[in-house]
Order: structure tokens, then C-alpha cells, then sequence
């Protein structure tokens, strides 16, 4: 199940950079065959095209520097050309590295392999190499599998090795084939030249592309879908109308018409700081650079009042009279980097701490769990003019990062007046993408939130949803005889609950120490499961790693999303372990335990976190169950993005959209959502490694 993602990407493709050019498959190229050019670092790429062979949906991100990935569904013979009686639908995975920058003399050259994962129905190898003059980009490769099927010759790898030689024959039916890797074939076979140009007019904003590929289509002739192999020669118009929103119209094989849609996002874009909430700057006294009517002996008022104005929580603070130092407790709530709200709690340190007073330690707290404390020395000059002048004079006071504490003396304390109940209401949607029955189904809905904070630490929390549009179908039933249907009868869920209690739920969060934190819940916890449940991570100070783990005793709820269950209950369970990586912002995390069908096995997921709050990945589990008792598919995969609305609005906010794309629902390897194994990513804006990459962006300015 997935929330849609497509109009958010369309949204912010206005904003960004423009991308480079995108071959039907998704990965950058002409139009069917890859080129070696990579997109921007950080680019999340949307491509949509439409021929009679085929309709491809892509999502491709540029992962690292030099590594794109592409997840692709594809809907073969859409008008109905074959024998079939319905269209195949394919789901499948790519990659493509390049093994070399292009430089002054020498082209780019990279390698990649398509339908690594799936029913291999497009599976092809390459090694291409691109160079540009001017306007002009040229590119020339050699391809495998399919794309070593026109005018092919012998495997120039057989002079390594004769395994080379041939390459194992796929079966036209696939079905056995979904989920597994094909390594055995990979780069093996017959191999044919593939190569193309592309030319940018000018100061304009259209392309000509003109290729000669190396897939026949035997496929698609012993299918029926094309009477004849087609010709190898492919044309198009690349069209940008606005800022990194592509149309191209093609000319395919001799005597088809192709039209194709891109348009991606840049995850690494940088968000204007946003200094004041709801527009206040808070003025100040020409001569002596503090508010009118500042009195220094009501300084933690001042403070609490312009920290709310800024979007921050000022919790309590410690402060002796004859102390050069103060130490505040802070809960960031608006911003979206951390780096930002500790800017506004130094500025406002600058101008509201009584004149004695040199530096300030600032602990951070996010929903009553610690993270860690933020030195900063102050620089008490006079200044004149407006908040901004003022503080842009003191910008060179020193900030240092201290292990995690608590706040055990106070002299000063807030009242929020817990309880305290607030309510939201907005619309949200589902989608169900790659369903062999229908590529897309969809939902739209009313959403009713409400929160109750019972203390710094207890919440409780409901989500109601009132439906407004549902066209999912239970017709489909589940396909798992071997496993429990734990995750196979979503659409039920759909349908007879289509409106209903999406959760109902207590939680308790707590730092037990400055390396160990906790969760407990206990109620209506998802969509299909409610139960009790904790974890618990430790997390030392100023190191990469991390270890989790995490219980939870969980029941199937009934279909219509009310307080009844259904028989079915569990208890899972994992060991966790996390890295930071040092490089390109990974996170890297291992789950080894129990999950809801009661199978066994792991789950490793690799994620990678901007700091403008953009969050991409990829998973992959397995358990003890096999290929054939999980169904197609072979086992529980799929890819996740968090996409941030700061941006979008004028004043700062946490607040953001996530979806999971999984080629199928199935029952192997699935987990609970949201809850489970979430403290490691929850707590990375606190995590040392986060707060020391902008310790800049934290000075006051």
C-alpha cells in the first residue's frame, strides 16, 4: 500500500535543476538504450512512457555520485496486439555505475544491468561510453541479453573465460522467475554494438535524439505482439516546457509513436532558513540592542514567549545569580534541521540572557527523549537596528557538542498545562500500485487526528478515517496456502473498513540515560494489527553504531477497522543493528527476528538522509520460508521515500510525506508499521553525527 507520491514529485520538479536525459527504462540515456551519463547527486527521477509494445513506469534515484537505481513496472502489449487475453505486468529493478568521469579527452564510461529482479523479461547487460562536444553527446556500447540480440556476435568475455559463451535460456512464462536474481546469465551470450547522438538546439529547450539499438524483440514476435523484428532505428524530440519537467515524442522502430513524461526532484536542494514564524521580528532598542521594556530579571519569560513566537518549546532552565552560565532545555517542534531551531534558541540567547551571563548550554529534548547538549559562548556586544543587524554582529561565538544530559536542578520551569489535547484535520489517499488485476487502484479520504499529551514523556494518540472515493476490490483472494495471510488481505481492509479507526494507541518515550532510550505502546497500532509492544536502543555518544531490539504481542483486527479482532495473534520480535556511514549520509541497519507470519529471518535496509529532511532506500528480507511457499515475488522487497513539506510552505514545519513501494503484498517478512524498529531513525535529527554536519548553519547570523 502506498500513498501517492507522483503529483509531490511533479510539484517539486518546478524547483530544481534540469535533468539529464531519460530513456524509457528510466535510467539516463536516448530513448531505449542507456547512455553512461548519471543525473545530479540526490536526483529522484519519475518517467512515464506509452507504446505498443509496452508501458513503463519508472522511479529511478541517482543513489550515489556514480550509482543509479531504477525500480521499473511495465505493463506489456497495453493495446492488446498478442494472444494474450490480458497484458502482462512486470516488475523489475535496474542499476548503472560509472566506472569513469568523462574528461577533456576520454568519455564517460559506465556499466549497469536491467531486470536484475522479476521475470527477466527485458533483462540486458551493457558497457556504454558517452562524450560531449558542445551540444552534441554522443554515445556508443556493447550489450547483453536482450541487448545483445540484433546483428549479435560472439561474446568478446569468452576470451576470459568460455563460460562466456553461452548465456542460460529464460522461460517465456517467467512465473518461476519473479524475485530471483539471474547472476548466472549476467554478461553471458551473444553480444551487439548499440550506440546514438543527442543535440541540444541553442538556447532552447528542445533535444533531437537518434539511436540504433540492440533488442530485436524476439520476445514480442514469438508472443505475436509484433508480426516482424523491427527495424533498429529509433528518433525523438526531447521538450522541456517548464524547469525539469521533460516531453518527448518518438518515432519507434520504423512505425510506432512513443510518448514519454519525466520529471524528478533534487533530494539534496538546500532550504532557505526561515527566521521568524508567522512573520514577528522582534524589535530592538537602537542604543541598546534589547527590546523595549526588556527587564533582565524576567529574562526566562521573554525567552518562553519569542521561543513559542519561533516555533521552539522553552521547557525549564537552570540559572544561579552569580552564574556566568545558563542551561536551557529546548523541544524543536517547527524545523524541519535541528541546525535551524538551535540558531534561533542562540540568537535569542544573545538578546534575552541577563548581560552576565557568557555562555549557554542548550540540551535538546524531542518527545521526552534526550539528545546532545550544544555549548555555545556568547558574544555580548552593543548593536543597534533590528534582530537580524544585531545578531549578524555576534556571529563568532564558539559551539561545541557534549554528551547527552538531563536537566536535574531548575530554576526556572513552564507550565504547558498537560493534559493537553489538540486535533487535526486534512485529506489523505492510498494507492495500490502493480496489482495483477488492476495497475492502479485508489482511495481518498478524510483524516481526523488527535493527540493527547498527558506529560513530557505519555501520549495518547487516535487517527479516524472518513472515506470519501474508494475503487479498491476484494475480489482478488489471498494467495499465500502456506503462510498465515497476515499481510495478503489488505483489500479487505480496504473495502469493509474503508472508513475506520486507523489507530487508537498509548505510548511512553524516555531517554533512560544519555545512551539509552525506549518506547512502550499498547493499543490500536495499524491498520490490520493492534497489541503491545517496546523497544529499546542503545546508542553511545559520538558513535557511528547502534543496537536495538524490540518486542511486540500483536492481533489481526477485524476488516471494518473497529475495536473487534479477528483470531489470528502473534508475538514478533528483532535484534537490531545500525551504522551511520561516513560518507553519502547512509544508514545502514540489520534486523534479524520473528515476523507476523511467524516465519524467521532478516531484513537489511540501507536508507539515505538529506538535510533537508528528503529520506530514500531501499529493503530486502529473508526468512526460512522459500521461494516457492512465499509466492512471486521469492521474497519481501521493496523501496521507501520521505519527501518533506517545508518547502512548500511559509512557515517552517516537520511535517512530511511517506510512502513504501513494494513490487507485491505478500505474507513472508512483513513487519508492523510504525512501530518496532523506528528509535535509530526516529532520533537521527538529535544523533551527533547529524548536529556536527551543520554546526555552521547553527551559528547565529
Amino acid at each position: 500500500m502506498y500513498r501517492c507520491w507522483l503529483p509531490i514529485l511533479l510539484s517539486y520538479a518546478f524547483i530544481f535543476d534540469a535533468l539529464a536525459d531519460t530513456s524509457d527504462f528510466g535510467a539516463s540515456g536516448l530513448i531505449k538504450m542507456p547512455s553512461a551519463r548519471m543525473a545530479a547527486d540526490g536526483t529522484l527521477r519519475a518517467t512515464i512512457s506509452k507504446d505498443e509494445l509496452a508501458d513503463n513506469f519508472n522511479i529511478t534515484f541517482q543513489a550515489l555520485p556514480r550509482v543509479q537505481a531504477t525500480f521499473r513496472y511495465t505493463i506489456f502489449d497495453p493495446d492488446g496486439l498478442g494472444s494474450a487475453p490480458d497484458p502482462l505486468r512486470d516488475r523489475s529493478y535496474g542499476v548503472k555505475a560509472q566506472l569513469l568521469p568523462e574528461t577533456h579527452w576520454l568519455p564517460a564510461v559506465a556499466v549497469g544491468m536491467r531486470d536484475i529482479l522479476g521475470t527477466g523479461a527485458w533483462q540486458g547487460e551493457y558497457l556504454v561510453a558517452s562524450k560531449a562536444w558542445n551540444g552534441l553527446d554522443a554515445t556508443l556500447g556493447l550489450g547483453w541479453g536482450r541487448l545483445g540480440s540484433r546483428s549479435g556476435f560472439s561474446n568478446p568475455l569468452g576470451l576470459i573465460s568460455d563460460r562466456f559463451d553461452e548465456r542460460p535460456a529464460r522461460r517465456k512464462t517467467g512465473g518461476d522467475y519473479g524475485g530471483k536474481s539471474r547472476y548466472g546469465s549476467f554478461f553471458r551470450g551473444d553480444a551487439a554494438i548499440f550506440g546514438g547522438l543527442t543535440y541540444r538546439l541553442s538556447n532552447t529547450p528542445v533535444t533531437f535524439i537518434a539511436e540504433y539499438e540492440s533488442d530485436q524483440y524476439d520476445n514480442e514476435v514469438d508472443l505475436g505482439i509484433l508480426e516482424k523484428r523491427p527495424a533498429g532505428f529509433n528518433f525523438g524530440l526531447d521538450w522541456e516546457p517548464v524547469k525539469n519537467v521533460h516531453l518527448r515524442v518518438s518515432w519507434l522502430r520504423g512505425d510506432t509513436l512513443g510518448i514519454t513524461f519525466s520529471s524528478q526532484v533534487d533530494a539534496k536542494e538546500s532550504v532557505a532558513r526561515k527566521y521568524e514564524r508567522r512573520g514577528r521580528i522582534i524589535a530592538v532598542d537602537e542604543n541598546t540592542g534589547l527590546p523595549p521594556g526588556y527587564d533582565p530579571s524576567a529574562w526566562y519569560d521573554h525567552m518562553v514567549f519569542a521561543a513559542e513566537q519561533s516555533g521552539l518549546y522553552l521547557k525549564k532552565a537552570y540559572q544561579e545569580s552569580d552564574d556566568s552560565k545558563t542551561t536551557v532545555v529546548i523541544e524543536n517542534r517547527s524545523y524541519n534541521l535541528t541546525a535551524d531551531a538551535l540558531n534561533q534558541i542562540m540568537s535569542l540567547s544573545e538578546i534575552f540572557l541577563p548581560a552576565h551571563i557568557s555562555s549557554v548550554d542548550i540540551l535538546l529534548e524531542e518527545e521526552g527523549m534526550v539528545g546532545p547538549t550544544v555549548n555555545y559562548t556568547l558574544q555580548r556586544e552593543p548593536s543597534r537596528g533590528s534582530i537580524r543587524e544585531t545578531v549578524a554582529r555576534r556571529a563568532t561565538g564558539q559551539i561545541e557538542l557534549l554528551a547527552p544530559r538531563e536537566l536535574e536542578e531548575v530554576t526556572n520551569k513552564t507550565d504547558f498545562g498537560y493534559p493537553k489535547l489538540g486535533f487535526g484535520l486534512d485529506l489523505g489517499s492510498r494507492v495500490q500500485l502493480m496489482d495483477p488485476d488492476d495497475a492502479f487502484r485508489k482511495q481518498l479520504y478524510a483524516r481526523l487526528t488527535s493527540r493527547l499529551q498527558l506529560s513530557d514523556h505519555a501520549n495518547f494518540w487516535m487517527r479516524y478515517e472518513q472515506n470519501i472515493y474508494n475503487d479498491f476490490s476484494t475480489n482478488r483472494a489471498p494467495d499465500s496456502p502456506y503462510l498465515p495471510n497476515v499481510r495478503t488481505l489488505i483489500n479487505h481492509y480496504l473495502v469493509d473498513g474503508e472508513s475506520g479507526i486507523e489507530q487508537f494507541y498509548g505510548e511512553y518515550k524516555r531517554s533512560l540515560s544519555g545512551s539509552v532510550h525506549s518506547r512502550i505502546y499498547a493499543g490500536i497500532l495499524e491498520q490490520m494489527y493492534g497489541g503491545i509492544g517496546g523497544e529499546v536502543l542503545y546508542a553511545p555518544y559520538r558513535q557511528r553504531w547502534a543496537l536495538g531490539f524490540n518486542v511486540n504481542a500483536v492481533k489481526q483486527r477485524g476488516f471494518e477497522r473497529n475495536f473487534k479482532f479477528r483470531e489470528y495473534e502473534t508475538v514478533t520480535g528483532h535484534l537490531s543493528a545500525y551504522y551511520a556511514a561516513p560518507f553519502f549520509d547512509l544508514d545502514i541497519a540489520v534486523h534479524a527476528g520473528r515476523y507476523l507470519a511467524k516465519d524467521r529471518g532478516y531484513t537489511l535496509e540501507v536508507r539515505r538522509t538529506f538535510d533537508n529532511g528528503f529520506s530514500i532506500g531501499g529493503f530486502f528480507t529473508r526468512t526460512n520460508v522459500s521461494a516457492a511457499e512465499f509466492g512471486e515475488g521469492s521474497f519481501d522487497k521493496g523501496l521507501f521515500f520521505r519527501i518533506p513539506f517545508n518547502g512548500f510552505l511559509a512557515g517552517n514545519s516537520r511535517s512530511s510525506y511517506s510512502t513504501i513501494l513494494r513490487p507485491l503484498e505478500r505474507d513472508g517478512g512483513r513487519r508492523l508499521e510504525y512501530f518496532g524498529t523506528t528509535l535509530w531513525f526516529d532520533r537521527r535529527a538529535l544523533r551527533y553525527d547529524a548536529l556536527q554536519r551543520n554546526l555552521e548553519r547553527m551559528r547565529p547570523r
